[in-house]
């Protein structure tokens, strides 16, 4: 059953879909009025008859479901800007992972420079694919594609929760002996994650976030990629806290 996400309040009933999915249901998926469809409204899902009209399409006979896809966690993906189509896979594969939100990073490595007149569109395209990946996925949010930030702020987001950089020069520093760590914490509810780009980090970078309290962690013997890294350390994670 095709799953899709509204922002409207449900009404007598019933709740509005617009815009591109209005398009999609109608001219691409062509289901006709009175198939079923999941929609969730405000983070809860709802399973209801389609009513085609102009200009949206109304979903009837809402019956609430109690499903939760979500995590235990929050987890939150701090990923140096990567080249080309590699930020569309990892925004991909991290929605579908579970990633409650991603921040794109500027580092003093990263290849991709992005234009501030361009910005907007990129946050725009990417955040279209964390739509398309939580309807895949079953999600019961869109992970939020936050605007880049630069490297020294990432201080101000993580503020007090556990961050975690990736980090191939300190692979001897073990990931399980920091989850063991987390999982002693019986008052967290998020971790962050940061991905270098192709390039890596630059060890004074890493220094500045451990003086600022984060955990540099390997992940194995091999190095990789950075559209591996995080999916890798996601699923890991998911796996400990779900």
């Amino acid at each position: 059953m095709h799953r899709f996400f509204t922002d409207e309040s449900i009404i007598e009933g019933k709740v509005k879909i617009y815009g591109d999915d209005y398009n999609h249901i109608k001219k691409v998926l062509r289901i006709t009025e009175d198939e079923k469809i999941e929609v969730v409204v405000l983070g809860e899902l709802y399973i209801g008859n389609i009513e085609i009209c102009d200009k949206y399409i109304s979903v009837i006979n809402l019956e609430k479901i109690s499903e939760n896809t979500e995590s235990n966690i929050r987890i939150h993906l701090l990923q140096c800007l990567a080249k080309g189509e590699k930020m569309d896979l990892i925004v991909q594969k991290a929605v579908e992972l579970g990633v409650y939100d991603i921040t794109l990073v500027n580092s003093k490595r990263c290849i991709v420079k992005i234009d501030e007149k361009k910005e907007n569109k990129k946050i725009e395209r990417l955040q279209k694919i964390a739509y398309e990946a939580s309807k895949q996925s079953k999600r019961l949010i869109v992970p939020k594609i936050n605007e880049v930030i630069q490297f020294k702020d990432i201080i101000n987001i993580v503020g007090d929760n556990y961050l975690l950089v990736a980090y191939e020069e300190d692979k001897n520093i073990l990931l399980r002996d920091v989850i063991s760590k987390i999982k002693k914490d019986n008052s967290f509810k998020d971790i962050y994650i940061l991905i270098g780009s192709e390039g890596g980090f630059e060890r004074e970078e890493v220094d500045f976030l451990k003086n600022n309290g984060a955990y540099s962690i390997g992940l194995g013997a091999r190095i990789l990629r950075t559209e591996t890294a995080g999916i890798n350390l996601l699923s890991i994670l998911q796996y400990e806290f779900m």
